[in-house]
């Protein structure tokens, strides 16, 4: 069940950072080259996810409120772990990246149509303005607009995603965005935080009411 779940905000995580996991597969767009720290909005039909993240070389944070509690994610690219870190009840879990599931999600998108169409200043930034257009595994496509800065960060994107369930528009932004180089410590559990009690518990609900209690 942990598992499941994990693979689960996993999956979120992705979402908030590039839509649908395509930025990685576009090889023509310029690379991300520098490290920042951003606020960030992803909203489709009644879901809306607003959260703080931070990118440097190999690692990425995004901090999140989940039902009215604190949390961030860590994932160290390099060690190939995720961990969960709770604040309000000082505790933590850290899980191994599964290599089967990361392969998957690279390859669950192919990139149809990629055009750049103009360039344009937002937030401070210069960016160049690209239509794409990508086909999803199951038949789903994205066709969307976004504007990326000369070293590669994604700071919005908007579309339609049409699938099974019918079309969806979405919104990707960022905002408040500083470049410049992250420290370290971000990406570590603070001292002092406890293994958070997983193998006793069904599911992440129960494991937050947990450890609630015991502060």
């Amino acid at each position: 069940m942990i598992i499941r779940i994990i693979k689960n905000i996993f999956l979120v995580s992705f979402l908030i950072i590039g839509t649908l996991l395509a930025e990685d597969k576009i090889l023509s767009l310029p690379k991300v080259t520098v490290e920042y720290v951003t606020n960030t909005v992803f909203q489709t039909g009644i879901l809306d996810i607003r959260t703080r993240t931070f990118h440097a070389k190999n690692l990425k944070r995004i901090d999140a409120v989940v039902d009215n509690v604190p949390q961030s994610v860590v994932i160290d690219y390099e060690k190939q772990v995720a961990t969960y870190i709770w604040p309000k009840t000082f505790s933590y879990i850290t899980v191994k990246l599964n290599p089967k599931t990361q392969e998957k999600l690279k390859n669950i998108s192919k990139i149809v149509s990629l055009e750049k169409i103009d360039s344009e200043f937002i937030h401070g930034f210069e960016t160049d303005v690209f239509k794409i257009k990508i086909k999803l595994i199951d038949g789903t496509t994205e066709e969307s607009t976004r504007w990326i800065t000369k070293h590669g960060v994604t700071l919005r994107e908007k579309g339609i995603i049409d699938g099974k369930e019918g079309k969806l528009q979405f919104l990707s932004e960022f905002s408040n965005v500083k470049v410049f180089k992250q420290d370290r410590k971000v990406f570590e559990v603070p001292e002092n935080y406890k293994l958070a009690p997983m193998d006793q518990l069904d599911d992440i609900n129960e494991l937050l009411k947990l450890m609630v209690k015991r502060t």
